[in-house]
């Protein structure tokens, strides 16, 4: 076999190990829903028959909707190649979701706990090793900075509507003393 040769078989290897991976904690979650939007839980598989070695072999660990008008959340990723996992925060998904869309997250944080509970158990069951990440500061400020915007743009409904019936007044004033 050529080096060239060995390297695809290497990459569609990868390819395989992660479809299969994915299947497998797809099924784990089988019967699981949680939300408004009905969740169900899966793990996405790498695009095409190659991930470059490993290189692109990240997968997201998903919330999918049943119910149309909620968004796709990604909850975490999974590493295949170094059988890792960062699973994210009830409040990271929570604030995310808030910055992205402009309205709250309509999974409770108990249901998302049930959610983390049981992906532990079957990423462990698949040999993955999980560890939770917290919210990012950086996204933690977009949410204050939009906060801001929201109030801003209150604030200037608020005047205008206040002008308007400044002039709505002046005008109905006038047209009687006509």
């Amino acid at each position: 076999m050529t080096d060239r040769s060995e390297l695809e078989a290497l990459r569609t290897r990868v390819a395989n190990q992660a479809a299969s991976l994915a299947e497998s904690v797809t099924d784990g979650f089988d019967g699981f829903h949680i939300g408004a939007g009905d969740y169900v839980v899966e793990l996405s598989t790498p695009e095409g028959p190659s991930t470059g070695g490993g290189k692109q072999a990240r997968q997201n660990l998903c919330l999918v909707p049943r119910r149309k008008g909620y968004p796709v959340l990604v909850a975490g990723t999974v590493d295949p190649v170094i059988s890792t996992a960062e699973l994210r925060t009830f409040e990271h998904v929570a604030v995310l979701h808030e910055v992205r869309f402009r309205r709250p997250l309509e999974i409770t944080g108990d249901e998302y706990a049930d959610f983390l509970s049981k992906a532990k158990i079957v990423l462990n069951l698949a040999r993955i090793r999980a560890t939770q990440i917290e919210t990012p500061p950086e996204l933690l400020a977009q949410r204050k900075a939009a906060g801001k915007i929201s109030m801003t743009a209150v604030v200037i409904f608020v005047v205008v509507l206040l002008l308007a019936a400044a002039v709505a007044f002046r005008v109905a004033s006038t047209l009687r003393g006509s």
